[in-house]
């Protein structure tokens, strides 16, 4: 019965965070700058493979900083891992079709091992990335930090449209 109310709760956050991105999403329809990613990666601490999926879009005028909201799920040879992100970064100055990025945001981090309880998390994500600027789908790869009490090293990569 908790193992039900816990993937419960799991589900309800998950639902927020979707709701959350959409909301964002939808807020910034009319700026033609507002992108959304799919990804995939590794969670190298627990030997998962992840995918997920975000919202990029500028924050004012200066275009140099950008909110990512994003969802992502990792299926794991012994755990399964949701974590739901509030990531900001800023875009380092660059004189070519390449950004390089550096950011944080916070982050909830579900994990729902194969026997025992799920635990629900909060942390900070940390993360650098660079990817390309031009085009209608851009290509991206990020490696990101998750500090939580059951922290993370997420290496990943996807495309911008």
């Amino acid at each position: 019965m908790k193992h039900l109310l816990m993937k419960g709760r799991a589900a309800a956050i998950a639902s927020v965070a979707i709701l959350c991105a959409a909301a964002s999403l939808a807020a910034g329809v009319a700026r033609a700058e507002t992108t959304t990613d799919l990804r995939a990666g590794v969670f190298m601490d627990e030997n998962a493979v992840g995918f997920g999926a975000g919202v990029l879009t500028p924050m004012g005028s200066e275009t140099r900083w950008y909110f990512n909201p994003n969802l992502e799920f990792g299926v794991g040879d012994h755990e399964n891992i949701v974590t739901m992100n509030g990531d900001f970064h800023y875009d380092l100055p660059q004189r070519s079709r390449v950004s390089v990025w550096m950011g944080a945001g916070p982050a909830v981090v579900v994990q729902d091992p194969d026997e025992g309880s799920s635990r629900t998390d909060l942390g900070l994500n940390v993360l650098t990335g660079v990817g390309g600027t031009s085009g209608s789908v851009r290509p991206y790869a990020q490696l990101k930090g998750v500090l939580a009490d059951q922290g993370q090293v997420v290496l990943q990569g996807g495309i911008r449209f």
